[in-house]
């Protein structure tokens, strides 16, 4: 049985090649390497005299990095969450089952701030009517109607 050795420099059939592969060095080189090569460079006296100025860092300097890298993660976690939500094929509740929601639109000054304001009046009064608010002879007092009066984003609306 042969011996077999995992270094292929044992290996027999290389050492018949011949001259061995690769640079030689001259002995010593590696010890006396780091003396010859401050010999080498050029002086550099600023160097030398390296004095760091002994100033205090201020709280925000300290804390800084820590924010910065709060701040990242906060924004990866931010960007999963979208991806996330933009993933899943949840649908949108009702609005009437959200109690804050429920609340705000069942007052009156909601709606008026901000369901109203954003309906012209022939709309306002074509939705009292489907609704069985109003009926079609109410009279309406007040309550401009007509087209010029409509146009007029900035103009404030009467409610009957």
């Amino acid at each position: 049985m042969e011996h077999r050795s995992d270094n292929i420099l044992d290996n027999p059939s290389l050492k018949n090649l011949g001259s061995p592969a690769g640079y030689k060095v001259p002995e010593g080189y590696f010890e006396s390497f780091a003396e010859n090569m401050e010999k080498l460079l050029p002086e550099r006296p600023e160097l030398e005299q390296v004095s760091l100025p002994a100033t205090d860092r201020t709280f925000w300097q300290k804390v800084r990095p820590y924010v910065y890298m709060a701040a990242m993660f906060a924004g990866i976690w931010m960007m999963l969450q979208m991806f996330a939500m933009l993933g899943s094929k949840t649908t949108l509740e009702p609005m009437e089952s959200n109690p804050m929601i429920a609340n705000a639109l069942s007052t009156e000054d909601f709606v008026t701030d901000y369901v109203y304001r954003d309906m012209s009046s022939r709309e306002l009064v074509d939705d009292m009517l489907d609704e069985g608010e109003i009926d079609e002879n109410y009279e309406f007092t007040g309550l401009s109607m007509d087209a010029d009066a409509e146009a007029d984003s900035d103009s404030t609306y009467i409610l009957p």
